[in-house]
């Protein structure tokens, strides 16, 4: 109890320590000229712009739209500055042309020269995305800029594939392209605001993977602790519980000891979760209250009471009903599903097989892969609100129930994998 004891309270110092780098990460990106900026956030508006709200990749294939609302409010947000830098960097000012949505308030403002605006806030979140659109809009436009994402997230796909190979871990693969599939790569690679989940959850699960001997529980709980506080950092509520999810599956997976044990995996589950929600709440919290000390909002009251009301548990709104046809609705590409269910078939087929030339029964840790699996439900359930009017993108938790699917089957299904 004292060791629980002692790794909680080196956790929350850790947070604290991430709140006080991460404003300083957000103050040393404005010290780029904005002026550097202009050429490329004018080009990148007037892209926007023409692209329109609620764009899809592929016309009426709910899985594919787009999301040109937060994207605008991204680019918004990270070319607008004001005569007081505090606020700029703690309650993330924006221009705002008569209530209008921030992408057209912007393309009004910069494009249209519209000298008819006001700034406003959104402190509430950290808006981390600015340390890396700041220095990109020096040189790129928003087209540029997602052809870089589109490359450097296959690059990651192929290392992560390659890293699968590398260490036997070669059962993962067939559930990692199910789970890459459903989130619709063509999406990813154009909303600047589907990615940083994604990275975050590639990234962990390499590390867990690649780096498997070094780390002991403690350093494990470390890890999901920092994928926990940069999800805070870098996403605006999209589907966050991925960044826990996936790389938790990917950990029980390829644990040899995890999937003999049902008593080591659902502790493992246990810590290891909440080391992630003490960094998500905790470095979220902190912007809060950092926000409300150093300048003259409220940001604190203003956080709390949006939490309350996008929980759906305080104000009368949508049912979880509704919350959950909402978000299965969403995705519903009749292809993928047809590929997914091609997928389950192969692997439950294998296993079956497997069990009757061996004999082997299901690995008992398969039961704690498929409890992660229902992890969406929970999210759901904690924000029924914001799930039920964001339902174009937060149907991506999902992804979590499809990767743990498949995996609960092809680690049964005799499938080549490099014992620990």
């Amino acid at each position: 109890m004292k060791e629980t004891g002692k790794l909680v309270l080196k956790e929350m110092l850790i947070v604290m320590i991430a709140a006080v780098a991460g404003v300083a990460a957000l103050a040393a990106t404005y010290f780029i000229p904005q002026d550097k900026m202009k050429d490329n956030a004018w080009e990148s508006a007037i892209l926007m712009h023409r692209e329109g709200l609620g764009s899809f990749m592929w016309p009426t294939v709910k899985m594919t739209q787009l999301d040109g609302y937060t994207d605008g409010l991204m680019l918004n947000t990270s070319y607008t500055e004001t005569d007081d830098g505090i606020r700029d960097i703690l309650l993330d000012t924006k221009v705002n042309v008569r209530d209008i949505n921030p992408m057209e308030s912007f393309f009004e403002v910069i494009a249209l020269e519209n000298k008819d605006y006001r700034i406003g806030t959104y402190g509430r979140y950290w808006h981390g995305y600015q340390i890396l659109w700041r220095p990109l809009l020096c040189f790129f436009n928003y087209g540029e800029i997602r052809q870089i994402n589109m490359a450097l997230q296959l690059a990651l796909v192929f290392a992560f594939l390659y890293l699968l190979f590398f260490t036997g871990e070669k059962s993962l693969i067939v559930p990692f392209f199910g789970m890459y599939l459903f989130l619709t790569p063509l999406s990813l690679f154009s909303s600047m605001q589907f990615s940083p989940c994604f990275y975050l959850a590639m990234l962990a699960s390499m590390v867990l993977v690649g780096f498997k001997k070094y780390l002991n529980d403690t350093r494990r709980n470390y890890l999901f602790l920092l994928t926990g506080i940069l999800t805070a950092f870098f996403d605006l509520l999209t589907y966050p519980f991925v960044t826990l999810g996936v790389p938790l599956i990917t950990y029980l997976a390829s644990d040899r000891e995890c999937g003999e044990s049902v008593k080591k995996s659902l502790k493992d589950i246990f810590f290891h979760t909440v080391s992630w929600c003490i960094g998500y709440v905790g470095m979220w919290g902190s912007k809060w209250v950092i926000a409300s000390v150093l300048t003259d909002e409220n940001v604190i009251k203003e956080a709390v009471d949006q939490v309350m009301f996008r929980s759906g548990h305080f104000e009368k709104g949508r049912s979880y009903a509704t919350t959950l046809w909402l978000n299965f609705d969403a995705c519903n590409m009749k292809s993928i599903w047809v590929v997914l269910i091609c997928l389950l078939i192969c692997l439950l087929v294998r296993a079956v097989i497997n069990y009757r030339r061996t004999g082997m029964k299901p690995l008992p840790g398969t039961a704690a892969i498929l409890l992660v699996s229902l992890y969406p439900f929970l999210w759901y359930y904690l924000t029924m609100h914001h799930s039920s009017d964001n339902s174009y993108f937060t149907w991506r938790e999902l992804s979590i129930s499809v990767y743990g699917v498949l995996m609960a089957l092809a680690v049964n299904g005799g499938v080549s994998r490099k014992n620990t």
